[in-house]
């Protein structure tokens, strides 16, 4: 039934999905997790590496530089130097050359730990023999004495170009070849950093498929079982709708049941229970006019009498209440009429009664329908609304008969108009939306702006064509 707490096993199944869901999603995304992670520090590790052998061949170009700037520039003093020959001239290119020197010196450890293969080993060796030929052809261009006249220029050039330009040029071509070889080693870095970043591209591309692969495994999974669910779901759903049609089809046959169980007592009641005491009170009224009877017969029969005359009026009212004659025999109009004045008199609610296009008569159903749901609201509202004063509104149109019950009592809880359990909307108001939706109606209760309680029920009905044809049957059947 709709309303009803959804069985254990749905519930279950709806745990088993959220689980599931909850682990292929963390599965996919500890995948994009661990994959994110391994990028980001493999990027970061060569970065550092890159940044190192930036670094290290910034570093070796500037020790290079300065071996190379202080080899040109010794040169350029030694030839100053002879071109000079005063000796306090010679005495301050010496101490310039020797400070060349030792600047050389003290860069070329800052160049050591970059050697780190054979040839760059080997021309590092070859570095400190050239740079040690070339201080040392140095000094025996200092060793001697200056020669005067044009002589003296010739052999010192000639001794220059023999001994130290020899000398400077082995050392810048072993320099080059050391830059050679950095520049190498920096490209192959370089080539080394291209090719791990093209790795790491398609690594994140394996994991991102793996990813999305386990992803669609994972929907694929769930799909399939929310989908078995789902087909469940909705055998259980055509189930409950087969059980709510069933027992929809039960209750109208009951109430059918019912209606008809109260028509019999009625009849019963009227027919046998009201003769006969109708029967017992004429006869005491034939016993009362003998001349023969004492005045205290006289006064146990006026009292028997006037028991059976308030019996006879109890089981009229009874009959009435279980089924009323006035609805079978003048319709539902009168019969409301008739019903809403005994209210008033009971109760002591003025009531009204409005009717519009009633004048043919509706089927028997939905008079009995309409009838039971005014009793029932009338009496709710005598009961328990403290109202004094009630609307019946009853309606025709072409294809529906509209039912409005107004009061202006103290209304209905919110709660109860919301869909409370049936054990605080009570039994009558189940009773009469299942009236009404016996016959494919509609049934509406709901608290009024004003004050009070609005009961709204809405039942379709045939055309008069429809009334037309349904009658020639039951001449043709009869």
């Amino acid at each position: 039934m709709p309303g009803a707490d959804l069985p254990s096993h749905h519930v279950r199944a709806t745990s088993t999905v959220r689980r599931a869901l909850v682990a292929g999603f963390a599965v996919v995304f500890s995948l994009w997790l661990v994959s994110v992670y391994e990028v980001v520090r493999s990027i970061r590790d060569a970065e550092q590496q890159t940044a190192i052998a930036r670094r290290a061949f910034a570093s070796g170009e500037e020790v290079l530089t300065t071996v190379t700037t202080r080899v040109l520039l010794g040169s350029i003093y030694l030839r100053d130097a002879l071109i000079n020959p005063s000796a306090d001239g010679r005495e301050q290119y010496q101490r310039e050359l020797a400070q060349i020197r030792a600047d050389v010196a003290s860069a070329l450890p800052e160049y050591l730990p970059l050697v780190d293969t054979p040839n760059e080993r080997e021309q590092w060796e070859r570095l400190q023999v050239e740079l040690d030929k070339y201080w040392t052809s140095r000094e025996v261009a200092f060793a001697g004495e200056p020669q005067s006249g044009g002589g003296g220029v010739a052999a010192d050039a000639a001794a220059l170009q023999n001994g130290l330009v020899l000398a400077r040029e082995s050392v810048l071509e072993v320099v080059n070849s050391l830059a050679g070889l950095e520049r190498a080693s920096m490209e192959s870095h370089e080539e080394q950093a291209a090719r791990f970043y093209l790795e790491q591209q398609r690594r994140v591309l394996w994991l991102a498929t793996l990813a999305l692969g386990a992803g669609i495994v994972v929907a694929a999974l769930v799909s399939r079982h929310v989908g078995r669910l789902q087909g469940e779901l909705e055998q259980q759903q055509r189930a409950e709708q087969q059980n709510r049609r069933d027992l929809e089809r039960l209750s109208a046959r009951l109430v059918s049941a019912q209606e008809e169980e109260r028509r019999s007592l009625a009849r019963e009641l009227h027919d046998a229970v009201g003769q006969a005491l109708t029967a017992i009170k004429v006869e005491m009224g034939v016993a009362l006019r003998g001349a023969d009877v004492d005045s205290r017969a006289r006064t146990s029969l006026e009292q028997a009498r006037a028991i059976a005359e308030s019996t006879l009026q109890s089981v009229r009212d009874l009959s009435q209440l279980l089924h009323p004659s006035m609805l079978d025999d003048f319709g539902l109009p009168e019969t409301l009429r008739a019903y809403l004045r005994s209210v008033s008199s009971r109760s002591r609610i003025q009531t009204q009664l409005t009717l519009e296009r009633m004048d043919d008569r509706l089927p028997p159903e939905i008079e009995i329908c309409v009838y039971r749901i005014v009793q029932e609201a009338l009496t709710n509202v005598a009961r328990h609304s403290g109202a004094t004063v009630c609307t019946v509104s009853v309606i025709r149109r072409e294809d529906a008969l509209h039912l409005l019950i107004e009061d202006d009592g103290y209304g209905i809880d919110p709660e109860v108009t919301k869909g409370a359990s049936t054990a605080r909307r009570g039994l009558g108001l189940v009773g009469m939306r299942e009236r009404a939706q016996a016959l494919n109606g509609t049934f509406l209760i709901e608290h009024r702006r004003e004050g009070g309680t609005r009961v709204g029920v809405t039942l379709p009905v045939p055309t008069s064509f429809e009334l037309a044809v349904r009658a020639r049957r039951k001449q043709l059947a009869g």
